[in-house]
């Protein structure tokens, strides 16, 4: 991975979940994970929450 250009597009990551039995909803929660001494003053726009609704449909955020 390298640095992302402003305005630029990030790589996509895919995620598959297994989850324990068949719930109606799922709270996913997602950080973000700093190395290299990569420092963002925007601590605000770390972390990530998505309510997945079981729909059958696939998830893109």
């Amino acid at each position: 991975m390298s640095a992302l250009d402003a305005d630029g597009l990030g790589e996509q990551v895919e995620l598959r979940v297994r989850l324990r039995g068949e719930p109606p909803e799922v709270l996913l929660e997602m950080d973000t994970v700093w190395s290299g001494g990569v420092v963002d003053r925007n601590r605000a726009n770390d972390r990530q929450r998505v309510l997945v609704l079981e729909t059958g449909d696939a998830y893109y955020f």
